[in-house]
C-alpha cells in the first residue's frame, strides 16, 4: 500500500503539470457557440450568457443571444468554463464544458419559465470579484471573506463556491473545501471541476475508496479528457484493482499517445503482473517520452534487470 500511495502523489501532480502545460501553448485558442430556446422550442432573444473559467475565475466573458438565439465566444484558452445562461421571467441554468485546443464546442440551452429578474449587477457579484482580487494578491483569508459574503447574498451561484472551495484548498483547509464542493454538487451534480477537486480532496487523505466515485464521476462527464482517466487509474491503483487501473491508463494512452506518465503506470503494472514483453514496451516508451523526468531512472533500472 506504501507503494501504491507514492503512485496516487505522483499521479495527480503529473496530471495537473500536463494541464499547466497544455494552457501555456499561446495562440492556440478554441470557442464556444449555441442556440438558447424555451421549453416549446422558440429561440430566445437577448439571453445574458456568462463563461466563467474555473481555473482562473478573473477570466469572464458576457455577452447576449440575437435575434435568433444565437451566441458565440472565441479566443478562449484551453480550459473548462461554467457557461450560465439568464434572462428576465426564466430561471437561470449552468454548465460546464471543456475546452481543448482549436475546439468549437456546441453548447445548446433550454430556459424554462420562471419568476426570476436578472437586473444589472447579481447581488454577490461585487463581493465575488473583490474576492477575485484578493485571492490575485495571496490575500487568502481576506478572499474566503469576500467568497463567503457573495454566497450569503447569492446561494445558489456555483461559481461562487467553487472559488471558495478552491481557497480552502489553496490554504490547505481541505475539510472546508469537502464541504464547499459537496454544497456546489448539491447545486450542479454534473460539475466536473467539484467531482475533480473532490477526488484530489479524498485521494490527499489516503481516502482512496472516498475518492474514486467523485474521479469516476468526473471521467464520466469528461470522457475526452486524458486527465481524468489518469486520475480514475491512479485511484484504482492504490485500491490494487489492477485491472480497472489498467483499463483506466489504456484509455489515456487511446485519447493522448504522447501522455507519458500513463505509459510509466503501465509498465510498473505489468512489472507486477510479471507481464515481461508489456512492461518492457510500456516502460521504454515512458523513456523516449519522459527521459529528463525523475521516474525515467527508475524505469532504466527496470528495464535493465528485465532484460
Amino acid at each position: 500500500m506504501k507503494k501504491a500511495a507514492v503512485f496516487l502523489s505522483l499521479s495527480i501532480f503529473l496530471a495537473s503539470l500536463f494541464v499547466f502545460i497544455a494552457d501555456a501553448q499561446a495562440g492556440v485558442q478554441g470557442s464556444i457557440k449555441g442556440v438558447v430556446k424555451d421549453k416549446k422550442g422558440n429561440v430566445i432573444e437577448g439571453v445574458k450568457i456568462t463563461i466563467v473559467s474555473l481555473q482562473y475565475s478573473a477570466v469572464k466573458y458576457t455577452l447576449k443571444t440575437n435575434a435568433k438565439g444565437e451566441y458565440i465566444q472565441i479566443g478562449l484558452q484551453p480550459d473548462y468554463y461554467q457557461v450560465k445562461a439568464e434572462k428576465d421571467g426564466f430561471f437561470p441554468i449552468f454548465v460546464e464544458k471543456q475546452v481543448r485546443i482549436q475546439d468549437v464546442l456546441e453548447v445548446n440551452l433550454e430556459l424554462e419559465e420562471g419568476n426570476y429578474y436578472v437586473g444589472g449587477e447579481s447581488p454577490g457579484e461585487k463581493d465575488f470579484k473583490q474576492g477575485n482580487d484578493l485571492f490575485q494578491a495571496g490575500k487568502y483569508e481576506e478572499a474566503i471573506a469576500a467568497y463567503e459574503a457573495a454566497i450569503g447574498k447569492e446561494a445558489g451561484e456555483p461559481t461562487y463556491l467553487n472559488n471558495l472551495g478552491t481557497t480552502f484548498m489553496k490554504i490547505g483547509n481541505n475539510e472546508k473545501a469537502v464541504e464547499t464542493f459537496k454544497k456546489m454538487l448539491e447545486i450542479q451534480p454534473e460539475s466536473y471541476s467539484a467531482n475533480k477537486n473532490l477526488g484530489s480532496l479524498f485521494g490527499e487523505a489516503k481516502d482512496y475508496q472516498g475518492a474514486l466515485p467523485y474521479y469516476a464521476k468526473a471521467s464520466e462527464l469528461s470522457p475526452n479528457d486524458p486527465d481524468a482517466f489518469y486520475n480514475l487509474g491512479a485511484c484504482y491503483l492504490n485500491l490494487q484493482e489492477y485491472d480497472k487501473a489498467e483499463a483506466a491508463f489504456l484509455k489515456v494512452k487511446e485519447l493522448t499517445p504522447d501522455y507519458a506518465p500513463a505509459y510509466y503506470q503501465l509498465g510498473m503494472i505489468y512489472v507486477n503482473q510479471n507481464k515481461k514483453p508489456e512492461a518492457i514496451e510500456n516502460l521504454e516508451r515512458y523513456i523516449e517520452l519522459a527521459p529528463d523526468e525523475p521516474n525515467a531512472d527508475i524505469a532504466k533500472r527496470i528495464l535493465a534487470y528485465l532484460k
